[in-house]
């Protein structure tokens, strides 16, 4: 912490020599991109804070830093000693950023609010100005690794058919032309991929598309010919990254409207045939690495718990397997798998209390043995060529108690309902929430994040624009779209709880799905819309308090167990594939 007492010293004196009186930093590059090049780390590198979500405001007597509920126990840790108070954000008698401002300024004369421009999407500043990049010493440079083409065999779509959809799609709101600054919407549009952000397989860009000439700014030197020429067959010329904000802002002059009426992020999250397959093989490959792993964890564990003296005269557990060790391994299983490439988002592996962070992430720093008795939090994804997973599963580990067992039934429960969900066309998820929290609410429980994202295809593994959360989402739920089911609890302290699986929105069919229904007419009643899960991983049921199920509940989750291993069974070894037919019994 004393290079963070150091660094706003430093940066107190440059405000107070430039005449800001309030700095303001949001974690943010110019692309909005959830994972951010070390390049723009400017937040973490000030604060020490690696949360995802953080805005900071700074006076000659304040550090603030406002995140979210995902963030707030980890925050607090990470903030520790440091001259910044942790903000929670939505949290009764906290003020909004906005607040805190308009009451500094009502109570200050002297109130300049200066930041950088190009990374603040929340706030107004009076003056456009970076005082991170004078004192960050060997900032890292912006990442120039080279671009790929992404197959048309992955994809379903050909390049100059995709364009052709977004600007005809842009024409019919009244536009011409769009300007494109999110990373995964530009590799989605031109059916590129790169890996300049951390999990998400993106380039650094920038991207104008118009029926006239369309212009790719990019730092060239991250073209191969390969893709030179295949940018140029599209009619897309090519320009320095550099050359990118003097464009917008002439491009803007003439044609304000030209950022808005983007279609893509709709457009991208309605999955094509090619790709629901790519996301099904790839949910496969992931059932059999995950199934290995837990296997070879539940072998790890069950070992022995002896005590034994290392080699540096410390104590420890001649068997112990820890946090890092899970992740390390969850990799080596990923990577056998055909068509792997990356993790989708850094490993969340967290043992009791640690799982009690809904975003901890371990590290060799601070490593965390798995011992004793309790519950062991493991949410992870992959980045394959054909789809993009994202799972958690929380196991019970020796002796569960009786109110850890309790939560995770009623996790589960909530998990089970928004699974067998069925609905009318045109649906919102904010309208399906309530299923998968009403368990926890009838025990005084809830959780505070969203309990479902888009996931990507290739790429982002959280987009949208559909949701399943508390806040109002105006967006309807349409067949194609595949996103997280992923109640939770978290009891600070003491242990976390979340089962998390991805499903695909497709329309229901009441004939084959409820042969039992009343026949009506669907011309009066309208059409229905269910959920399919894809994701192949049993659910441990040594921590399920059976009576607390319904009939329902209890099939969905036998059958579910039964589909997993069936559909795993012929790719696993017989080892495996006796394990996971244990795990996968009736309950």
């Amino acid at each position: 912490m004393i290079a963070t007492h150091t660094r706003i010293k430093k940066l107190r004196e440059l405000m107070q020599k430039q005449g800001i009186d309030i700095y303001v930093m949001e974690n943010n590059d110019p692309h909005e991109s959830e994972y951010l090049p070390d390049h723009w780390k400017e937040i973490e590198w000030l604060t020490g804070f690696r949360g995802d979500v953080a805005t900071v405001l700074i006076t000659q007597q304040e550090a603030l830093l406002w995140t979210d509920s995902r963030f707030f126990i980890s925050g607090e840790q990470q903030l520790k000693g440091s001259p910044f108070h942790l903000m929670k954000m939505k949290v009764a008698g906290v003020p909004t950023v906005s607040e805190w401002l308009d009451d500094y300024k009502a109570a200050h004369d002297n109130n300049c609010m200066g930041g950088d421009r190009r990374i603040l999407f929340g706030v107004e500043v009076d003056e456009d100005v970076n005082l991170i990049s004078p004192l960050w010493k060997n900032r890292p440079a912006l990442p120039t690794d080279k671009v790929e083409i992404y197959k048309e065999q992955y994809s379903g779509e050909a390049t100059s058919a995709r364009i052709d959809r977004i600007l005809t799609a842009v024409e019919q709101q009244g536009g011409d032309g769009l300007w494109i600054s999110a990373l995964d919407e530009i590799a989605w549009t031109l059916n590129l991929r790169g890996s300049d952000i951390q999990c998400t397989p993106v380039f650094i860009s920038y991207l104008y598309l118009s029926r006239e000439g369309s212009v790719l700014f990019i730092d060239e030197c991250k073209l191969t010919d390969a893709v030179r020429e295949y940018l140029l067959g599209l009619n897309i010329a090519i320009r320095g990254y550099d050359e990118a904000p003097a464009f917008r802002d002439q491009l803007m002059a003439q044609r304000p409207d030209i950022a808005q009426h983007n279609p893509i992020q709709l457009l991208k999250g309605i999955k094509n045939a090619t790709e629901i397959e790519g996301f099904r093989s790839a949910m496969l490959k992931d059932g059999i690495a995950l199934t290995r792993f837990y296997h070879w964890l539940e072998g790890q564990l069950s070992a022995g718990q002896e005590f034994v003296v290392r080699e540096d005269g410390t104590f420890g557990i001649g068997n112990e397997v820890t946090e890092m060790d899970c992740v390390r391994r969850l990799i080596d299983f990923r990577r056998e798998q055909p068509l792997y490439r990356q993790e989708s988002f850094p490993a969340i592996v967290g043992w009791n209390e640690n799982a009690a962070m809904p975003h901890y992430e371990p590290s060799d720093a601070c490593d965390v043995p798995i011992v004793g008795d309790g519950l062991l939090l493991i949410d992870t994804g992959g980045q394959y060529l054909d789809g993009t997973t994202d799972i958690t599963r929380t196991i019970g580990i020796g002796n569960v108690s009786p109110a850890m067992k309790r939560d995770y039934t009623l996790v589960l429960k909530g998990h089970i309902r928004l699974a067998r969900a069925v609905f009318p066309r045109g649906t919102r998820g904010d309208q399906l929430d309530a299923l998968a929290r009403m368990d926890l609410w009838r025990d005084g429980k809830t959780y505070r994040h969203g309990t479902s994202h888009g996931v990507g295809h290739y790429l982002g593994v959280h987009e949208g624009p559909e949701s399943v959360r508390m806040e109002h989402n105006p967006q309807p739920l349409l067949d194609g779209m595949i996103f997280s089911n992923e109640p939770a609890i978290y009891i600070g302290g003491s242990y976390g709880i979340r089962h998390e699986n991805c499903v695909l929105v497709r329309p229901f069919d009441v004939g084959r799905e409820a042969p039992d229904a009343t026949p009506c007419d669907p011309a009066e009643q309208g059409e229905f819309q269910c959920l399919e899960t894809l994701t192949l991983c049993y659910i441990d049921t040594s921590c399920v308090v059976k009576a607390l199920l319904d009939p329902a509940e209890l099939q969905w989750l036998n059958d579910y167990n039964r589909w997993c291993f069936t559909t795993l069974a012929p790719h696993l070894t017989p080892e495996d594939r006796d394990w996971l037919e244990q795990k996968c019994l009736p309950l």
